[in-house]
């Protein structure tokens, strides 16, 4: 008698191989969503500092200290000011010599390995 068709053992090997594969997928997935969910609080991160940045550029060189923000504040992802904010933003003014500071601004995020940092140099004026 000649049968034709798949045996059971056949059908439930390629059932196995099917769903190792299925799972393989699902992990990469799952992986490629949280680095994209990653990316994106970055990104928000980054624009807070870059917003931060050019508002500071925009100030007078000599008045550079007063914006310092050295503990840190809470901000939302437009960057206003919020308690409880998802970001924290720091500037540090600190001085590079006589007529010159270093300007850093940071952002922390959540579930961030490391921070948005910028650092700009300004030049304060001639010392007299």
């Amino acid at each position: 008698m000649n049968k034709r068709g798949f045996t059971l053992i056949s059908v439930m090997i390629a059932v196995v191989i099917m769903a190792v594969g299925v799972l393989a997928l699902s992990k990469t997935l799952t992986g490629a969503m949280q680095a994209n969910t990653r990316a994106g609080l970055r990104t928000v991160a980054l624009d807070i500092a870059r917003q931060r940045m050019e508002f500071l550029r925009g100030q007078r060189p000599q008045d550079m200290a007063d914006f310092a923000e050295a503990g840190g504040i809470d901000v939302d992802e437009t960057g206003r000011v919020v308690s409880g904010g998802k970001y924290r933003r720091t500037v540090v003014v600190a001085d590079v010599r006589a007529n010159l500071v270093s300007v850093t601004v940071r952002v922390t995020y959540p579930n961030a390995t490391t921070p948005v940092e910028l650092v700009t140099y300004v030049y304060t004026g001639a010392v007299t």
